[in-house]
């Protein structure tokens, strides 16, 4: 059985859109999604006119570590 990985949906610089290919970009089943969805728990996701889109480079933002300015010891 073939899978689709997220690199074959959707490029790191586009959106992805629709529930149902949301779900295949993050690997979870459409029910899963939906509920993620409607919690907010998804970064980047927003509903637009009724139809779910989440923004990719968003999405993979929310997974970089951030820097923290560290203090001169000195």
């Amino acid at each position: 059985m073939k899978t689709e990985t997220p690199n074959s949906i959707a490029a790191p610089n586009d959106f992805v859109w629709g529930a149902a290919d949301i779900s295949k970009y993050l690997g979870r089943s459409k029910e899963t999604t939906w509920f993620m969805l409607d919690q907010g728990r998804v970064p980047g996701a927003k509903k637009i006119a009724g139809r779910w889109g989440m923004h990719v480079p968003t999405f993979l933002a929310s997974f970089q570590p951030t820097a923290t300015p560290r203090a001169n010891a000195a």
